[in-house]
């Protein structure tokens, strides 16, 4: 079954109309399963990540770290194993190298390495 991507509003759609967004109207693009290019800007790195908020995450351990005078390290341990469970629960999501265009919610069956800072300076403007 296809899937469709609306990068207006980064949603991922398998069924209704082919064409628009259910949600905005923006038009909608088709994605391959096995992703070997972009499909907005037809570069062919792309790297997985989590799709989670790395600023909440650094925010629990700070939290964490403030807290340990008081409860003598233990709120760290219990705030880093927190962010930890929650690591493994997001889904990942690919990315794009060139055009950052996030697939949030995509079934893709390529294999694809998380980020390189040698790859991603190749694409700097």
């Amino acid at each position: 079954m296809n899937q469709f991507y609306c990068s207006k509003c980064e949603k991922t759609f398998s069924d209704g109309n082919k064409d628009y967004c259910k949600d905005c109207n923006n038009n909608l693009i088709i994605l391959d399963p096995e992703f070997l290019n972009c499909p907005v800007c037809g570069c062919k790195n792309l790297y997985v990540k989590k799709n989670f908020n790395q600023l909440l995450g650094c925010f629990i351990i700070f939290i964490g770290a403030v807290l340990v005078p008081l409860t003598y390290g233990i709120s760290l341990l219990v705030l880093a194993l927190f962010d930890y469970l929650l690591f493994r629960r997001v889904e990942d999501c690919l990315q794009c190298y060139k055009c950052k265009l996030e697939f949030r919610g995509a079934n893709f069956t390529g294999r694809f390495d998380p980020f390189d800072h040698h790859i991603a300076e190749l694409y700097e403007k």
